[in-house]
């Protein structure tokens, strides 16, 4: 019988830090078409927003857009500037790009442009991505 109570408690505790993160699948649009982006949002434990975001069938950054040598990600909450968060950990040969960061915001949209340089200012490249997150 403790057992069954047991396993039906992790059962139940799993489930619901499952049930606490957001999840957003969204295409990626020209010049990267065909890419897929998968971004998981949850609230962390010290009251911050945990964000990964991994885009897959991604052609290099230089096939995309003439001079753009890298994918930089921003973070770009309701009425506000958008905040660069860090570019794509990129694998050419796996065709895959992966970043994970935080946020004091709940709300914000996700996106990703092409960028002859990850430390740029401000988002001036060709955007491939642009996601709506909102964690509840």
């Amino acid at each position: 019988m403790r057992s069954k109570i047991t396993a039906l408690f992790t059962a139940l505790l799993l489930s619901t830090a499952v049930g606490c993160a957001t999840k957003v699948d969204a295409q990626t649009s020209a010049p990267a078409l065909g890419s897929d982006a998968h971004i998981v949002a949850k609230k962390g434990k010290t009251g911050n927003y945990e964000v990964s975001i991994e885009v897959t069938n991604l052609a290099p950054a230089g096939r995309l857009a003439e001079g753009a040598t890298t994918f930089v990600v921003w973070l770009v909450p309701a009425e506000k500037a958008a905040v660069r968060v860090g570019a794509l950990d990129y694998d050419e040969k796996d065709r895959r790009g992966a970043l994970e960061v935080t946020s004091p915001d709940a709300s914000f949209t996700v996106l990703i442009t092409l960028e002859e340089d990850a430390a740029a200012a401000s988002p001036g490249g060709k955007g491939i991505l642009e996601a709506p997150v909102t964690v509840s």
